[in-house]
């Protein structure tokens, strides 16, 4: 599968009925033409089109805004949507924009899931009684690569799991590619750590961890979570 720009509405529009089951929404479509630069993408598994994403460069926000977008159901799943993410967020970067946007509804739950998994933060809700649901908006700050140490023992205080799980989720979403983890001790400790590689082994995009300890047994996993 091959994500590639291209630069026809008609050769995605066509999708849109299959994935949303309504004609393509080419009135806001030519309007949104009109006031910013539009970037099309099409989704290709070997010579057929089998998803699309329409993109809004909203200049003035410095922001990248994933405003139409599908794939058919018998290719979902599989990662594609998460190399479009990826997509944007290098575009984002070249532009030197601070974030990219979408949004969905309460009736794409996986839409959802994959959204939060990749790092979105939910910044707005419109409360709908009818049609999809309501409409959930997300924004994703693209911020430089950052390294973190992680002191497990800072005099008397000693972090807990409940003390990591928190410290990590604050680092993924601010695009750190690199976590040490000092003072590891004990065997408490290393049952952190040990959660800590599961904690991490849930994120799209895993930091490469590395721990300080005479255990090799531990260093074996740390060695195996960061090939993979």
């Amino acid at each position: 599968m091959t994500i590639c720009e291209i630069f026809d509405i008609e050769q995605i529009a066509p999708l849109h009925q299959l994935v949303y089951g309504k004609s393509f929404p080419y009135e806001s479509y030519n309007k949104k033409v009109k006031e910013h630069h539009v970037y099309l993408y099409a989704y290709y598994e070997e010579e057929s089109i089998i998803g699309y994403s329409i993109v809004i460069d909203q200049a003035e926000e410095r922001n990248l805004y994933a405003w139409y977008g599908g794939l058919l159901p018998e290719y979902q799943g599989n990662g594609t949507t998460t190399k479009f993410f990826d997509i944007m967020v290098r575009r984002a970067r070249d532009l030197n924009y601070g974030s990219i946007t979408l949004a969905s509804t309460n009736c794409r739950p996986h839409m959802l899931r994959l959204a939060i998994k990749y790092g979105f933060d939910i910044y707005d809700i419109k409360k709908r009684d009818y049609g999809e649901g309501n409409k959930i908006y997300f924004r994703f700050s693209v911020l430089p690569d950052t390294k973190l140490t992680i002191r497990l023992h800072d005099g008397e205080n000693i972090l807990r799991q409940v003390d990591v799980e928190r410290i990590l989720v604050s680092a993924y979403k601010n695009n750190c590619r690199e976590i040490t983890f000092e003072d590891v001790q004990d065997k408490n400790d290393e049952n952190i750590i040990r959660y800590a590689i599961k904690y991490c082994n849930s994120f799209i995009h895993k930091p490469v961890l590395i721990i300080n300890t005479t255990n090799q047994d531990l260093q074996q996993e740390i060695s195996k979570y960061n090939k993979k």
